[in-house]
């Protein structure tokens, strides 16, 4: 009986070990395997990439300076080119006066009548003495017209801030109700140019009764008109060639790049618009990125990194955001000389945008966990937090429960999340479907 007991025993706990490892292997198969992993605070990190344009904030329209009226010159070299960098007193363009020989010959010609015209005039009138009533008469005749001049200044600049005020004006005169101060004060400067006009015609009256002689008259007429005459004639022969010393070599104002050139050789140039346009002084070039499209806002300080040819990279900073003409939100980066060579020279950077990164930094800490770790799309995410229970029979088990999390954004393989979940395991890479309350077992290391 004992050794029938004792085999007994032996198979009853043959039976009880066997029955262990197959319910451990059921078990090992039947549950789910997962990776753990432990979300952490930190800031979320990304590289954006931008494309950069060379750009001048400020820039001056460099024209031909002394050209009037129907003037024009023709160009007959340009000495820069779009992106190059120049120095204050470098040519940029050379030009000639069109009929330069002929206009100079014909104010020539005008000077010399004006001038032989007056010569005899002084030569037929040597013996002409002035008596001071004559004297007087001149003087008032002076005095009338300028006196008239004045008045006819005064009426126009009245008449024309009327109609720009909506205001009509009844005999040359301001409504009686009008309240505008600036009119009002017009029209005392008018009635005061008035009073002196008519004073000077009284004057003028009285001069021409104390008897004058005609050729008097005359002489003095006809000696101030060709006295500015050739006055005149000598400011427009001075200018004239001005303009054409000036136009053989039109030179940089200050340093600068060439941002844009207006004219060839062989163009008529008028000087009403910029022949060439360059960088204003003082004032850095850029590399201005178009941000408008990116939900980022790239603050000034920013770090950023840009590819040059030879495979090294240039760190520079954001030295500036704005919002252009358009309404496009842009951000600055601030070249040096020095940089704009590095990276090509400035007709490169003119032509061809230049590939950036900007190192982007959340401003705030969040929870961040791997991508695969988040599931779900849109609004609708969550995660499945581990914890671990015991069973039924007395085990250590681990149990899955969902969470809802709010997802505030997501770079490459990391997520950043608004809950916090600090310290606590999230499963994912599960080799099977898990849902809710589902029992898992971490992948054997």
């Amino acid at each position: 009986m004992k050794k029938w007991a004792i085999k007994g025993l032996v198979t009853l706990a043959a039976v009880v070990a066997l029955c262990m490892f197959f319910s451990g292997t059921i078990k090992t198969i039947s549950t789910a395997k997962v990776k753990l992993v432990t979300a952490r605070q930190g800031r979320l990190e990304e590289e954006v990439k931008l494309s950069g344009q060379l750009t001048f904030p400020q820039t001056e329209e460099i024209k031909l300076a002394g050209l009037e009226g129907d003037q024009s010159v023709t160009i007959t070299r340009v000495r820069v080119a779009k992106g190059r960098h120049v120095k204050e007193g470098d040519v940029l363009f050379e030009a000639e006066v069109s009929g330069y020989e002929s206009a100079m010959q014909t104010l020539r010609d005008e000077y010399n009548a004006a001038q032989k015209e007056l010569l005899d005039l002084e030569r037929k009138n040597g013996e002409l003495r002035l008596k001071r009533t004559e004297e007087i008469w001149i003087e008032a005749y002076d005095a009338l017209t300028a006196a008239k001049g004045a008045l006819m200044d005064a009426q126009t600049r009245l008449e024309v801030a009327a109609k720009l005020a909506g205001v009509t004006l009844e005999d040359g005169e301001l409504p009686a109700d009008t309240q505008d101060e600036n009119l009002l004060a017009l029209a005392e400067a008018v009635q005061k140019a008035g009073e002196e006009e008519e004073a000077a015609q009284s004057a003028f009256t009285s001069a021409n009764r104390l008897g004058i002689s005609e050729d008097v008259v005359t002489y003095v007429t006809t000696s101030r008109e060709q006295t500015r005459k050739l006055e005149e004639t000598q400011e427009k022969i001075a200018a004239l060639t001005v303009l054409y010393e000036t136009a053989r070599e039109v030179t940089a104002p200050h340093d600068g790049y060439i941002v844009e050139i207006h004219v060839k050789a062989g163009d008529s140039y008028d000087g009403k618009a910029a022949a060439v346009t360059m960088s204003a002084e003082d004032t850095d070039p850029v590399l201005r990125a178009d941000t408008s499209s990116m939900e980022r806002r790239i603050e000034e300080g920013t770090q950023i990194t840009i590819e040059r040819s030879n495979g090294r990279a240039l760190s520079k900073k954001v030295t500036g955001t704005g919002v252009d003409e358009e309404g496009k939100n842009y951000v600055d980066v601030a070249l040096s000389d020095k940089d704009i060579t590095n990276l090509g020279g400035g007709a490169a950077l003119l032509n061809e945008a230049v590939e950036m990164a900007a190192s982007y930094r959340a401003g705030s800490s969040t929870t961040l966990l791997p991508t695969s770790a988040v599931r779900g799309s849109g609004d609708s995410r969550y995660v499945y937090v581990v914890n671990e229970e015991s069973n039924a029979l007395g085990e250590r088990v681990l149990k899955v429960t969902k969470r809802d999390v709010k997802v505030l954004a997501e770079v490459g393989s990391t997520v950043s999340i608004e809950d916090d979940l600090s310290r606590q395991r999230v499963a994912y890479m599960e080799d099977r479907a898990i849902s809710d309350g589902s029992e898992v077992m971490v992948y054997a290391e």
